[in-house]
């Protein structure tokens, strides 16, 4: 694979990893089919994207966009809702504040099941926002009940014949004064924190601005990916693929007469190791080794031939008359080393 086509693949990887993480951290899941709805509000104060969606206050989604409609009049909020889910299509979305410190985020209000009239994907939702007060109450509604009960208590102890009253009232100062050494210390807590937090909105703002600042890049990379994909698109990778098809049924011919050719050169090894088996002695070569007949005879064609070449080295002329037809007689010289060394001269010419 050319380094060319190793690139361009890991670029385009890099950059659907980027619109991927981009989507997720909207909370859209680019890989899934969920459903994808609309939702109309004269408001949308407080809301954010990535807000949940909620059923119950059972999460069943995000918010993946907010813009206006053309007139500026009202807030379209693009929802996006886990597969599967059954609202009905005349369900409302109602914007909520679901606790004093939180944000808001969109309640799914509706009755009963949708049966086959339910949300599919592009359709939209009648918005509602719901008042200060009915989220103050909602809030509110589980403490009511404690209150009554409380008055009902101190109503109870002032009518109370055994003057325990007093008592309770003590208690109840006690309460108060730990409750008031609590509050310091979440006071001194938030003052801590309030540093922090400062420090954080900052760098969420510089973030933001070096985003801002990188719109034109952004913008031209996504453009890079569009031409990248509409190459990939254009270019015939069916040809491409046949190509290589065809190289790997030549590389699998080649690899076949490499297998038979091992198996020639395996059998021929196999030979070559039955003529040299000098360890178990069956071999051609290593009976010939450890012969000693054989040696004997080798050492002396080795010393015929050397008491030859000494004889033409120090009588070269008795074998110019090889040509000439003449015999002479040959004669030991007396200064014949090999004579010397007390050898057997059988095997000396006459």
């Amino acid at each position: 694979m050319r380094n060319e086509v190793k690139i361009g693949i890991l670029g385009v990887s890099a950059l659907l990893l980027l619109y991927w993480g981009n989507n997720f951290l909207r909370g859209k899941n680019v890989f899934s089919s969920d459903i994808v709805a609309n939702a109309i509000f004269t408001s949308v104060d407080g809301l954010n994207i990535a807000a949940p969606v909620t059923i119950h206050g059972y999460k069943v989604g995000a918010v993946t966009n907010i813009s206006p409609t053309e007139d500026y009049s009202k807030v379209i909020v693009e929802i996006n809702i886990i597969e599967n889910t059954k609202i009905p299509k005349n369900a409302r979305a109602v914007l909520v504040q679901p606790s004093l410190m939180g944000g808001k985020e969109i309640s799914l209000q509706f009755v009963g099941n949708c049966g086959d009239n339910c949300l599919v994907s592009g359709e939209t939702l009648q918005g509602d926002v719901s008042g200060m007060i009915d989220g103050v109450l909602e809030v509110a509604d589980p403490y009511l009940g404690k209150i009554d009960t409380i008055l009902g208590a101190i109503s109870k102890l002032s009518t109370d014949e055994n003057k325990q009253l007093d008592q309770t009232f003590n208690e109840l100062q006690s309460v108060i004064s730990n409750v008031k050494v609590l509050t310091n210390l979440v006071n001194n807590l938030l003052v801590s924190s309030s540093v922090n937090i400062s420090v954080a909105l900052s760098n969420l703002k510089e973030i933001t601005g070096n985003i801002k600042k990188n719109n034109g890049e952004i913008t031209g990379m996504l453009q890079n990916i569009n031409l990248i994909t509409q190459q990939v698109k254009n270019a015939d990778l069916e040809t491409t693929i046949g190509s290589a098809k065809g190289a790997l049924d030549n590389i699998n011919e080649v690899v076949s007469g490499l297998e038979e050719t091992l198996g020639k050169a395996n059998v021929l090894l196999e030979n070559i190791s039955k003529i040299t088996d000098f360890e178990a002695q069956d071999g051609l070569i290593a009976t010939l080794f450890n012969d000693n007949n054989f040696k004997g005879d080798i050492d002396e064609v080795v010393d015929n031939l050397n008491r030859l070449l000494q004889d033409i080295r120090i009588h070269p002329e008795r074998y110019k008359t090889v040509l000439s037809g003449k015999y002479k007689p040959y004669k030991s010289p007396d200064n014949d080393p090999k004579l010397k060394d007390g050898k057997d001269p059988k095997h000396e010419g006459s």
